[in-house]
């Protein structure tokens, strides 16, 4: 039995929205900070799958944007976070009627995302054309792109040379 495109689509789906959840819901129970962060990358990689799902021709150029820089930026400064910090104490306390307090609105948003989108109708994206994306933003965008790939850069190197300080 072959899949279809929308079976396809909607099997990437499931099991994208299953990771994705169980990675948030680990991120939240973590101890330790090290596997949030990793747990972290993940989701990102996750949202980026679905943001993809959504519509492949459109938005797979938004979800590798998606990837390098807000999966790739978050896990090197909770690097940069924990070796700055790894010494420092934090004292937890838990409260457990805010646990209450998160599912209720969890569910309500869930119930609100499904009730608006249910009425709404399909959007439909034109495909875009990486070639053309590409050129747009080396000619439109060159200057911020330069700073981010440097920014980026600098981070990456201060996050080695404190990791090898230690």
């Amino acid at each position: 039995m072959f899949l279809t495109s929308e079976l396809l689509q909607l099997v990437i789906f499931g099991i994208f929205s299953v990771v994705s959840l169980i990675t948030a819901v680990y991120i939240i129970n973590s101890k330790n900070v090290f596997y949030a962060a990793v747990s972290l990358a993940f989701l990102g990689i996750a949202i980026a799958v679905l943001i993809a799902d959504l519509a492949p021709a459109s938005y797979s150029i938004y979800s590798a944007f998606h990837i390098l820089l807000y999966v790739g930026a978050t896990v090197v400064f909770l690097s940069i976070s924990m070796v700055i910090f790894k010494d420092l104490y934090v004292k937890q306390e838990r409260i457990t009627p805010s646990g209450i307090a998160v599912a209720v609105t969890a569910v309500a948003l869930f119930l609100a995302v499904i009730f608006g989108l249910s009425n709404s109708s399909g959007i439909n994206v034109p495909p875009a054309s990486l070639q053309e994306l590409a050129t747009d933003l080396l000619t439109s965008f060159w200057f911020p792109a330069i700073v981010l790939v440097v920014a980026l850069l600098t981070t990456l190197i201060e996050a080695i040379t404190l990791a090898r300080r230690d």
